[in-house]
């Protein structure tokens, strides 16, 4: 009777297991989706799941579909059962007309424009590597405004013909992490960059090049950063949302152009990156502390005396964001959804069902 039992009770937990790992889909769910220009990833995800992040558990890939983890607006999607497991199949949009060749773009996660520009553009730079980098000296003339063909000077010799991005440094980012058990002690410094002009090297000697402005969006100013400005190969843009490890928490540092508050759609930094195992499409729940109560019962009242005991509340939700690009120690995130404005100082931990 006993292993009657045990054979019983495993049973009955066999479906859990199954239950557990399945996507959470929605009700109303059509039978067929018309893939439309403007989609981005997320939209899709919000389609047939009740969470977006759980989209690489439904995405079945077409193996006999080239680039098939690419969804191009006009292809179809549809649900499909696969041993017990919900998954979604795609049939290509195919156009027939021989007369022209149209090369459509496939749909990213997110809107082209936190795409391109926090994804494939440099925002963050470690302390280190922009001790390194070339700054701007100068105008030979001292003007402070320059504008498109005028000459700019670098402190370092840099290849004839090449393009570099001027970037000024804003705002500072810390993290102070002490060791523990299972990791070593991190203690790291990131800075923001903001895109200031566009130059090309036009000559260069053994200590300083000579720069002329080809497009500027602000006044550049001595001390500026140089970086490369890569012309070629395209960004990979193709990641999805996902879960990340259990385990896995950030804290929200700042935001990115330096506002107090942070609410829907603000691209913020976290302190965590690639070399801690973050991912892009990594999707967090958002949650500021409790507040906390002091007091005793019958006068009890918020904290407002720092030195002493406090009881903390509970957790408050304030939202949803998404890993953009991981840098070695921080990362770059969007806000998806805010319940609130909120301050930097809350905490990203994995989503639950």
């Amino acid at each position: 009777m006993k292993q009657l039992g045990i054979i019983l009770s495993f049973m009955l937990f066999i479906p859990s297991l199954f239950a557990a790992s399945s996507p959470l889909l929605k009700k109303d769910i059509p039978e067929v989706y018309i893939v439309k220009k403007g989609d981005t990833l997320w939209d899709i995800s919000g389609v047939f799941l009740e969470n977006p992040w759980s989209w690489p558990q439904l995405w079945e890939k077409n193996s006999y579909i080239k680039n098939p983890h690419l969804i191009y607006p006009g292809d179809r999607l549809h649900l499909i059962w696969v041993n017990g497991q919900p998954k979604l199949s795609l049939k290509k949009h195919v156009k027939l007309s021989p007369k022209a060749r149209v090369i459509r773009d496939p749909i990213t996660t997110l809107p082209g424009y936190l795409m391109l520009e926090y994804v494939a553009e440099n925002k963050l730079i470690s302390q280190e590597s922009a001790k390194s980098q070339p700054q701007v000296l100068g105008a030979s003339d001292e003007r402070g405004y320059l504008s498109v063909g005028d000459i700019v000077w670098a402190d370092q010799p840099l290849a004839p013909t090449t393009q570099w991005r001027v970037y000024r440094i804003e705002e500072t980012f810390e993290r102070d992490d002490a060791a523990t058990e299972t990791q070593p002690a991190v203690e790291a410094k990131v800075m923001t960059l903001k895109e200031i002009a566009d130059l090309t090297v036009t000559a260069a000697d053994e200590t300083t090049s000579q720069l002329r402005v080809d497009t500027y969006r602000q006044e550049i100013s001595q001390n500026d950063i140089l970086l490369p400005l890569l012309v070629s190969g395209e960004p990979n843009l193709s990641f999805s949302p996902s879960t990340p490890p259990e385990s896995m928490t950030a804290n929200v540092i700042g935001q990115l152009e330096g506002r107090s508050y942070i609410s829907s759609f603000d691209v913020v930094v976290l302190d965590r990156g690639h070399l801690d195992g973050v991912e892009s499409g990594y999707v967090f729940d958002l949650f500021k502390p409790g507040a906390k109560v002091q007091g005793k019962k019958g006068s009890y009242h918020y904290k407002d005396n720092p030195f002493a005991g406090s009881t903390q509340l509970g957790e408050v939700s304030v939202g949803k964001l998404m890993v953009l690009r991981p840098y070695e120690r921080f990362s770059l995130a969007v806000v998806m959804q805010s319940l609130e404005p909120f301050k930097p100082g809350v905490i990203a931990v994995p989503p639950t069902r």
